[in-house]
């Protein structure tokens, strides 16, 4: 039996997929491009597909998969899958995929190059001189990089590369991230410190956390407020873990001297949003972590994910992995029939 894999919603900049239908039919599957736009299609095109690629659209509810039986493994292209219900497809015996690997390196030269921008003012001038003007290299306040200090939440694979070019560029880098050791931090060269001290302490806030129930809204009003008058807030992980609405009021205000960001709580950015109007802001749309080497690294990544289910009947980027039991008993019947995905 063919194993199907159905690509969600539509991504018309991998037509005609030539390259994943290859990937996909030597491991003896097949590519079946859903071009979905509502949890409708899903159900009505997918049939009895057993794996299931998302980009963006959070089509893949628990309604959805619970609906579809053959639904056996759903992957994000990209490192964050909260466009997937993890728990609900894991009391459904759905394991649920990600790349982890994704655009780290990009993420972190992303990050260091808004920390850059911002902290020189590099937008700020290029308006200025865009509208004609030209203005004083001293009507902006900037300070040397060196010795001032970057603060980094969330420590993982994309804040460990953060740190090492902060590293890199003459910076104190500290780290608040409750799930790595101290000493783990310490090797990275970065000091540990609780959140409340990077916050009091950082030139820089640099967020790089997944976003869940536990990091949603994390930079509150309140939070905001502990932060230096002349830091700046950078984030490149998801919108909803700042309160934009706070932040927009400590940009007004100064609480903070300014922010740069590639994400926000509403993607695209409205076009009324008061932080196209601010002049101590950087914007990016949501572009950190492209670039031609790293989506042909996710085009590669995805492909070997499907092959692994596959030929194993597992991957190693499953990241709910106690689902594995309850998927044994149903994929033992593929087994049964075609010698391919025991577990």
């Amino acid at each position: 039996m063919t194993i199907r894999v159905f690509q969600v919603d539509p991504l018309p900049e991998l037509e005609p997929w030539a390259l994943e239908r290859e990937r996909i039919e030597r491991a003896g599957g097949e590519l079946v491009i859903g071009d979905c736009h509502s949890e409708a299609d899903v159900l009505s095109r997918a049939g009895d597909s057993e794996i299931f690629w998302v980009s963006w659209e959070p089509f893949m509810t628990r309604e959805v998969m619970a609906a579809l039986p053959n639904c056996r493994l759903v992957v994000r292209w990209g490192v964050g899958y909260d466009q997937i219900p993890v728990r609900a497809a894991t009391e459904l015996g759905v394991a649920v995929g990600n790349a982890p690997a994704y655009g780290t390196e990009d993420v972190a030269e992303h990050a260091i190059a808004l920390i850059l921008a911002a902290s020189r003012h590099v937008a700020w001038f290029h308006c200025a001189i865009a509208a004609g003007g030209y203005p004083d290299s001293t009507s902006r306040s900037i300070h040397r990089m060196i010795g001032r200090t970057l603060g980094i939440v969330g420590v993982g694979r994309i804040g460990s590369a953060v740190a090492r070019r902060g590293i890199g560029l003459g910076l104190r880098v500290i780290g608040f991230d409750p799930y790595r050791p101290a000493p783990e931090l310490s090797a990275l060269g970065v000091e540990p410190v609780a959140m409340d001290q990077l916050l009091a302490e950082s030139d820089f806030v640099s967020l790089h956390v997944p976003l869940n129930d536990e990091t949603r809204g994390l930079m509150t009003r309140e939070r905001l407020a502990r932060m230096r008058p002349e830091a700046i807030l950078v984030n490149t992980s998801r919108g909803p873990v700042v309160d934009e609405a706070a932040l927009i009021e400590a940009l007004r205000s100064h609480t903070i001297s300014g922010a740069a960001l590639d994400v926000f709580e509403r993607e695209p950015l409205a076009t009324d949003s008061p932080l196209r109007t601010l002049d101590n802001v950087v914007l990016t749309p949501h572009a950190a972590g492209f670039s031609i080497e790293a989506w042909a690294d996710l085009r590669a990544d995805m492909c070997n994910t499907a092959a692994e289910w596959i030929r194993d009947g597992w991957s190693a980027r499953v990241v709910n992995p106690e689902v594995r039991a309850r998927l044994r008993p149903r994929l033992a019947t593929w087994s049964a029939g075609t010698g391919r995905n025991s577990p």
